[in-house]
């Protein structure tokens, strides 16, 4: 498979993973990804894999060849489509605000992800800029179902933990406290609507004051919600307001499933006055 693969150039470096682009002979542009052995990491990339093969979205890279079948591999692997762009987390370090045609459309394509995500009993759990990409044609592709959770598999996470897998500033409270029978794909909404906002407002909401201080952020989450945004096109207040709805940091205010969030969107989209 190696000697397929050429021009290949180092992405991210570090931990466990390696990632590198490349050319492949037949697949074309790739992702190369170079993963350590251990316990979790071996489960793990396997129910990335699993994830992969499961969702049926176009704007979620398919994963092409892997090793996650074979008995002690000295380090496992993935060859994965390589999406052209840039991420979500570049274009707003470079300052980048998005208008409101943009802002629904990636709702839209969020949503849509998340409604395969959540038929096939997953949640994605780490929704957040680095692992959207905007590509060239101007779609938004969600990447790395690397800590999903996978609702029909025995969890991975160990369930004494105080905290669970997650990104802090991205996670909802139910996820950072490692309530397992409370986190579904609300929590996945929760984080659409987080990164909705640092989209317009070019800031978290959650991590702006605290200077990443974990304890602060968890405190600021668990006791507020993003306030009202200001969306120039937004006449009627009510793309705000369903941001905020994706967002509330209680779970039972968010929509019920991510159907139900595309249906409220849908419902939305005629009072906008979109470019």
């Amino acid at each position: 498979m190696f000697d397929q693969l050429s021009d290949v150039n180092p992405l991210k470096i570090g931990g466990q993973k390696e990632v590198f682009s490349a050319v492949h002979s037949t697949f074309g542009a790739v992702v190369y990804k170079k993963i350590k052995p251990n316990a979790d990491a071996v489960e793990r990339t396997k129910r990335e894999v699993r994830a992969a093969s499961l969702i049926k979205s176009q704007f979620v890279p398919k994963i092409y060849a892997h090793n996650c079948d074979e008995d002690n591999p000295s380090f496992l692997w993935l060859i994965e489509e390589r999406i052209s762009g840039s991420t979500l987390r570049e274009l707003l370090k470079e300052g980048r605000i998005f208008n409101i045609n943009e802002i629904v459309n990636f709702l839209k394509s969020m949503l849509a992800i998340t409604i395969e995500t959540e038929k096939n009993n997953l949640v994605h759990r780490d929704i957040k800029p680095d692992n959207i990409i905007l590509n060239d044609e101007g779609e938004f592709w969600l990447l790395d179902y690397g800590i999903a959770r996978h609702l029909d598999l025995e969890s991975i996470t160990d369930s004494n933990s105080p905290f669970g897998a997650f990104t802090v500033g991205y996670a909802s409270s139910e996820q950072f406290r490692n309530l397992k029978k409370e986190i579904d794909i609300r929590s996945d909404l929760f984080s659409i609507g987080i990164v909705s906002y640092e989209m317009i407002k070019g800031e978290n909401f959650y991590i702006s004051g605290t200077g990443m201080d974990v304890m602060k952020i968890l405190k600021k989450l668990e006791n507020s919600s993003i306030p009202p945004l200001l969306i120039s096109g937004d006449t009627q207040f009510q793309l705000s307001a369903f941001i905020k709805m994706l967002g509330d940091h209680r779970r039972t205010r968010r929509p019920r499933s991510a159907k139900e969030a595309l249906e409220i969107l849908s419902t939305i989209i005629d009072t906008l006055k979109l470019n």
